[in-house]
């Protein structure tokens, strides 16, 4: 599909029609860089719990599987509605595995499966981040709608992490043992 739309006087002349929305461009554009770093956070976020999903094995294999593939899904409908953001304000959203990549503010690390412990780390990674950029879309550009989409995200996000800790919280490996003590291998040999 061609983005940029001719002006109905010259055929040869293409011009892009930009949002006439109440946010100049000096607002827009540095609002759509943060939609771009936050749909390369998502998408990075999205492979790698599909990553978890297809790869789990182990005692609670059926309720990990199903849990990643629930929450795979619902990063999937979040990038969606971060791309159509970026649009919404004339931005062109990111599309290619080198751009997300490059983008992301999440650690790549091919070859590994994420566990639960690295999959809430990169949720709470992605909190921070979220938190940052809805303040800045607020209070520096003053665009509401993307604050509003941010808050949104910030939300799941807390919610993703909230189960995934609430899965390992009483693991001995992960969490407190039964005493309160973290358990720590290092610390008790000798």
């Amino acid at each position: 599909m061609d983005l940029i739309r001719n002006n109905g006087h010259n055929p040869k002349l293409r011009v892009l029609i930009q949002p006439n929305i109440g946010l100049g461009s000096d607002a827009r554009d540095p609002v759509v860089e943060i939609l771009h770093k936050t749909l390369a956070d998502e998408t990075v976020l999205t492979l790698k719990t599909r990553n978890a999903h297809w790869n789990m094995t182990g005692p609670d294999f059926l309720e990990l599987h199903n849990l990643f593939e629930t929450q795979y899904e619902q990063l999937n409908r979040s990038c969606n509605e971060i791309a159509e953001r970026a649009r919404m304000l004339g931005g062109v959203t990111l599309g290619s595995f080198d751009e997300y990549l490059k983008h992301t503010r999440l650690e790549e690390k091919p070859g590994s499966v994420p566990d639960i412990m690295h999959l809430l780390a990169d949720h709470e990674t992605v909190i921070r981040f979220l938190r940052e950029d809805a303040r800045k879309c607020t209070e520096e550009y003053e665009d509401e709608g993307t604050f509003n989409m941010l808050v949104e995200k910030i939300r799941m996000h807390e919610q993703m992490a909230w189960i995934l800790r609430s899965i390992i919280e009483n693991d001995p490996i992960y969490g407190e043992s039964q005493e309160g003590i973290i358990k720590d291998e290092r610390s008790t040999a000798k």
